[in-house]
């Protein structure tokens, strides 16, 4: 399973609050990992995924308004 499937439900509900509340949203996992929205120019919202142990980014991308994901890494 890849890191963005063992966050994903946790992602879409950060970017999904993002969307709604036009701010930065973080959404715990059941881990303590922290996933992280928030708003960018152009309609697309910035999200990303901070280990538990360390707080240490382990996963961010780019959602565009069609939905699909860029800069993912």
């Amino acid at each position: 399973m890849s890191t963005k499937e063992r966050y994903l439900a946790e992602i879409e509900a950060a970017i999904s609050k993002a969307k709604s509340w036009r701010e930065v949203v973080t959404v715990i996992a059941n881990d303590g990992a922290e996933a992280y929205a928030y708003p960018k120019p152009g309609s697309r919202i910035a999200w990303g995924v901070n280990a538990a142990e360390t707080g240490v980014n382990i996963l961010r991308g780019i959602r565009r308004p069609d939905g699909a994901d860029e800069t993912e890494g």
